[in-house]
């Protein structure tokens, strides 16, 4: 009974969590000098799916007096993976935005970095996507996933401020 009332509550948690960065979203509008990087909304849902298949197995190991601590850990270890899909299209968790000449990378909710895109070097293409560089920096400034939402606008602005991106090297 105690896995069935947790569930439920996570369950609404989510959708509060859902709906806030749903309403985030409506709010900030795309252009070219406006926008927000970051996972697609359908990673949201493959993650609950995974963590919830976790911890329907615990449930169903609670309700056969079957579950020692090797399967606990390991159906926590296996829904690692799951929670982070969950987290990772929230506003806040993994963001680049965009406003005209800012630049604010957003980790873990609270952990913010400042860059102006005039700053910006050059970009190198890296297998899933751009690590881009700022002038006076050896290290990556920070990376732009191809697949995220908002990654055309950013390499299109890219190309219109002429910053050069280095092409991937590819082993033939």
């Amino acid at each position: 009974m105690k896995s069935l009332i947790t569930v439920v509550i996570v369950a609404i948690v989510l959708t509060f969590l859902e709906e806030k960065t749903r309403k985030k979203e409506k709010e900030s509008k795309n252009s070219k000098n406006k926008f927000r990087i970051k996972l697609s909304f359908g990673f949201f849902w493959v993650g609950v799916i995974e963590a919830g298949m976790m911890a329907g197995i615990l449930i169903w190991g609670e309700l056969q007096d079957d579950l020692d601590i090797y399967s606990i850990i390991g159906a926590m270890l296996a829904a690692i993976p799951g929670i982070l899909l969950i987290l990772g299209p929230l506003s806040g968790f993994w963001e680049v935005f965009v406003d005209k000449d800012d630049i604010t990378i957003t980790k873990l909710f609270v952990l913010k970095k400042h860059f102006l895109f005039s700053e910006i070097a050059y970009c190198k293409e890296k297998r899933g996507g751009w690590k881009v560089y700022v002038k006076g920096r050896k290290k990556p400034a920070f990376f732009v996933d191809r697949m995220a939402e908002g990654a055309g606008l950013f390499l299109k602005r890219i190309e219109a401020a002429n910053i050069p991106v280095e092409d991937m090297i590819r082993d033939k």
